[in-house]
This record gives structure tokens, C-alpha cells and sequence, in this order.
């Protein structure tokens, strides 16, 4: 008899890393997960996994988690360990205080793209209908805002419009602005695989990468000029007659301004603005448009940019022109660097989000929210904060009083982290939720409240191809940690919202949120469940008794 075997269990969940969201199959003995592998189920990865992944049961037992609450007496005293109890009690306690004198934009929540979507979820609705504060936001905003704001502006709604299974059946792939052999190696691996099919690859980037060694064409442009590039590529397929003009007139509106739009993007001048040589511009611009199906790929080297939005829009431009969008093989695939960013996003956790791809700028948006929340009219603020950098100045200034971290360190991710450090020492309440207590931001806290890891809790993780995968509880979380969801209820209970804020579980939260379907942008997750969720992983749109997703995420509009 193999006693190992016999005292093994394993349970399924999502990688906590990157945006492709692979599965996982943890294999846990007692309180310890032993061994993690790829599941061949899961259709992300099925089966593969990159070392991050392989190695990511480390962190579980890694020195320095934090299973304990801490608390200090005054901005220069030490932070002392307390019960789990007293800190809830008063950082409620505190916020409530700080909220009745000096209103709800003294407060600010800053939180992540790694929380599960429950909880990223429940923080919104904190924020949003209850303390009623602008200030609200993600370190996604540093990340892929820019994606979702060119969608948005592009598309009408923030999702990819494709699946990784486009991949499979693509003539060609056109990488800019991303490094996947080193960041989404699982992914890219599975483009390999197409591209020894037979599939051209086209890799634009300053940089001579891993990815760019596997390139056809390697267009390596000058740091920032990528959207010259794209609209260059787009007038020169206008000008071949490489456009889908039945497309075009059915599903978009515009094209009639584009041609004197484009006219200064000759191959010559943005040769001259992006370095690259009009040769290689009009040879890429052949392979896309001769291509059939074709699919690109980009991340932070196009989003973290002062016009990342304009880029995401000049990609979606030359599939819509080209008619590549929502069939199979084809389509505009932004990358997410997390491994929820797609939920919050779908969350409305940045700026004036809400719910179920809505706003609070759009009076039937509040309005609708409102009712699911059972708020009166006018409770949610048609506005929203100013974006992640304005925070921690408005903090700074005096003008954010109180501000709760969670699920992610500023300090060291923030641009001008001296800036970061400057709000949290002027702050009078600096709040953060983290699994470990050694991090450069718990330095300037006066609670810590102590958060559960992945493996530890239930939650829901949506992946960059807008697929929900359940994180199965593994282990039990160390001491008197808790999962993050619980402890940002917990407090809303203690601030006086409990009507609102009293769940058993997280399968209850979710139940809650599956409840924001918005047929204006074709999200829908009201045909997921957890029972659902524990058979397999599923993608959106899913509406409620729907046995699979619809394909595309886009909603194409009709025109004429």
C-alpha cells in the first residue's frame, strides 16, 4: 500500500501569478500542500506550467507570514501584535470616526489585481455605496487601464473579444509591446506550437527579447513611437485594398474620417518617426494583410505609456478595418499581468466603476447598482477619483485622511515612490491587509490586518481570456488569518452596514455579484455558479441557463 498516496488529497485552483490564469492540481497532506502540477483539464494551460507556477506552494510556507493583527498606539510608536478581534473593532471603529467629521473623501481603498473577485467586489461596494468615496483604486490602474479604456472607446465594453483557442487557428500573430516568452511563457509556448504549423510571427518591440529571437519579421521601434507604427500599418492596408469595406459599412462607424486621418502615416515618415526602415513597415503591413486570420498579442510595453489608450484603439482599428474580430482565429488580445485584473475590471475596482462593466458617470448605471443594493436614489456619486498617483497626493495634501491597502505594497510599485511615502506618513490612518508582515509599505501602517494566500481561501480568479476559474481552500490559513473578503465584510458590518455586508460564505458573495449582467456591453456571468465553477472552469458571456459561453465578448453592432 502507498501510505503517501493514501493520505493525499488534491484540489483544483488557479495559478496566483499572471493573467493567463492556468489551472493548477495542489496535492495536500495534512495542512501542506506537497506538490503542484498543471491541469490537463483546464483550457488555459492544459496541462502546462511555467516554474512560477510550479513553485508557487513556496509562498504557503515561505518565513514572515503574517498571522497576526498589529496595531500601534501613535504614528512614532512601535507595532505591537494584537487579537484578530481588536484590530477589526478598530480600524471600524476609526474609519467610521474619520468619515462622520470629515466626510466620506477623507478615505481612500487601494487594492489589487491578485484579490479574488469577491472580494475586489465587496470593496467596491464598500467604497462606493456605503462610505460614498470617490477614492477608490487598483494597482491594475498601472497596468491595464489603458487596455480597458481602449476597448471601451474602440469596442464599447472592456473585454478581449477573443479566446486562447484563436490561437490554435491563426495565420499570424502580431506581438508589440510584450515580452511572452519570459512574462507569459505557457502562452507563448502554445503560439509556438502554432506558428511550427506554419503560422508568421511579427514582433515589435525596442528590445531584442526571447520573443523577438522566435520572430519572422522583428520590428524593433523606437521607445514610444508604437502608435505611429499601427496607424501607419493601417493607412497602407487601406491603400492595398488589404480592408473588409462590407465590414466595415455593417459593424463600425468613422472610416469616412480616416483617410485624411492617415494621410501624414506614410511608410517614409513613420519610418523616419519609429526607426524602423519602410521596407520592413510595408512588409508587415503584407503579412496582415494577407493573412486571413490574425491575432495580436501586447501588454505593459504598450499600456504603461502617457497614450496607451490610443494604442489599444489603433490595434482594435486594424481588425475592425480588416473585419478580424470575433470569429475564429482572429482578434485585438490584450495581456494581463494578473491574475484577476479581468474581474476587477469587471468590478469597476478604478475610478468611476461599477459593477458589471458599468459607471458611475451613467445615470441608469447608478441607478441600476443602487437598486441591487437596496440604496436610495442618488446614494452612488456620479464621479470618481483621479487615478492612482493623484491619491497618494491627495494624501499628501491632507485631503485623504485614512487610507486601506490591500493585497498589494505602493512603496514598491508606484512610480515616485517618495511620493507614496510622503501620503502614508501625512496620512492619520494607514490601514493594510497583507499575508506577509516584512513589506516596505507595512513599515508606515498603524493596523495590519493579516490576509489569507490563495490556497487558503474559496474565491474566483477571471483570467485575460475572460474565463472564471474557483480556487479551491487547500490548506487552512496560519494563525488568525483570514481571506480578504471576510475581513473588508467584517469591518463594513462593524462600520453599521451589515445589513448589507452579513455573508456566511464566499459562494454567497458571488451569488450577489453574478447578478450584474449588462446586455449594453455582453457581460454576463449569471449562468456561473460555485457548484457550476467546481465541475469547470467557465467563460463569459455566460448567461443564466446557458450550457457554454457565447464566443465573442464584443457585441458588433448592426449598422444602416
Amino acid at each position: 500500500m502507498n501510505i503517501h498516496a493514501a493520505s493525499t488529497r488534491k484540489v483544483k485552483s488557479a495559478c496566483p501569478y499572471c493573467g493567463v490564469g492556468c489551472g493548477i492540481v495542489m496535492e495536500v497532506a495534512g495542512n501542506r500542500v506537497v506538490k503542484v502540477t498543471g491541469d490537463k483539464d483546464h483550457p488555459a494551460n492544459r496541462g502546462r506550467l511555467c516554474t512560477k507556477g510550479m513553485t508557487s506552494a513556496q509562498a504557503i510556507e515561505a518565513t514572515g507570514r503574517l498571522d497576526r493583527a498589529f496595531i500601534r498606539a501613535d504614528r512614532h510608536g512601535e507595532q505591537v501584535p494584537v487579537a484578530l478581534e481588536l484590530a477589526l473593532s478598530q480600524t471600524a471603529d476609526r474609519l467610521r470616526a474619520i468619515l462622520d467629521q470629515d466626510g466620506p473623501d477623507a478615505i481612500a481603498l487601494y487594492i489589487s489585481g491578485q484579490m479574488s473577485i469577491e472580494a475586489q467586489y465587496l470593496a467596491n461596494k464598500l467604497a462606493k455605496g456605503f462610505i460614498r468615496t470617490q477614492h477608490i483604486e487598483s494597482n491594475s490602474r498601472l497596468c491595464m487601464a489603458s487596455a480597458a479604456s481602449g476597448y471601451k472607446l474602440s469596442l464599447g465594453a472592456d473585454g478581449p473579444p477573443g479566446s486562447y483557442d484563436d490561437i490554435d487557428s491563426a495565420d499570424l500573430f502580431l506581438i508589440i509591446g510584450s515580452n511572452m516568452a519570459d512574462c507569459h511563457p505557457v502562452l507563448f509556448l502554445r503560439l509556438m506550437d502554432r506558428v511550427r504549423q506554419g503560422a508568421k510571427l511579427i514582433v515589435v518591440d525596442p528590445r531584442r527579447t526571447a520573443t523577438a529571437e522566435k520572430a519572422d519579421l522583428f520590428l524593433q521601434i523606437k521607445a514610444g513611437t508604437d502608435l505611429a507604427l499601427l496607424n501607419g500599418l493601417l493607412r497602407l492596408l487601406a491603400e492595398n485594398g488589404r480592408i473588409d469595406q462590407d465590414f466595415i459599412a455593417a459593424h463600425t462607424e468613422g472610416w469616412a474620417i480616416m483617410p485624411d486621418f492617415l494621410s501624414t502615416y506614410a511608410p517614409d515618415a513613420v519610418a523616419v518617426t519609429t526607426g524602423l526602415s519602410a521596407e520592413d513597415i510595408r512588409a508587415a503591413a503584407e503579412m496582415i494583410g494577407t493573412a486571413g486570420n490574425w491575432v495580436s498579442l501586447w501588454t505593459m510595453g504598450l499600456n504603461q505609456s502617457t497614450h496607451g489608450t490610443w494604442s489599444t484603439n489603433a490595434i482594435c482599428n486594424l481588425h475592425l478595418a480588416t473585419g478580424t474580430i470575433c470569429r475564429p482565429g482572429s482578434g485585438p488580445f490584450s495581456l494581463t499581468g494578473q491574475p484577476n485584473a479581468m474581474g476587477g475590471r469587471e468590478m469597476g475596482y478604478m475610478g468611476p466603476g461599477l459593477p458589471g462593466q458599468r459607471s458611475a458617470l451613467v445615470d441608469a448605471d447608478r441607478r441600476f447598482v443602487e437598486e441591487r443594493w437596496a440604496l436610495p436614489k442618488g446614494t452612488i456619486r456620479a464621479d470618481g477619483g483621479g487615478g492612482t498617483i493623484s491619491l497618494f497626493e491627495d494624501m499628501g495634501s491632507g485631503r485623504i485622511k485614512a487610507c486601506w491597502i490591500i493585497c498589494t505594497n505602493p512603496v514598491a510599485s508606484v512610480a515616485n515612490r517618495a511620493t507614496v511615502i510622503e501620503g502614508l506618513k501625512k496620512a492619520e490612518l494607514v490601514i493594510t491587509q497583507d499575508v506577509f508582515l516584512d513589506t516596505e509599505t507595512n513599515i508606515y501602517a498603524d493596523i495590519i490586518l493579516p490576509g489569507a494566500l490563495w490556497a487558503e481561501a474559496e474565491g474566483v480568479m477571471v483570467n485575460s481570456e475572460r474565463n472564471l476559474t474557483l480556487m479551491g481552500k487547500a490548506v487552512e490559513p496560519p494563525g488568525e488569518a483570514r481571506p480578504d473578503w471576510w475581513i473588508i465584510a467584517e469591518i463594513a458590518c462593524r462600520m453599521g452596514y451589515s445589513k448589507a455586508f452579513t455573508y456566511t460564505s464566499a459562494a454567497e458573495v458571488f451569488e450577489e455579484l453574478s447578478g450584474f449582467a449588462n446586455a449594453k456591453t455582453g457581460y454576463d456571468i449569471s449562468g456561473a455558479s460555485y457548484r457550476r465553477l467546481e465541475e469547470t472552469p467557465l467563460q463569459w458571456p455566460l448567461p443564466k441557463g446557458a450550457a457554454v459561453a457565447i464566443r465573442c465578448a464584443t457585441v458588433i453592432p448592426q449598422r444602416g
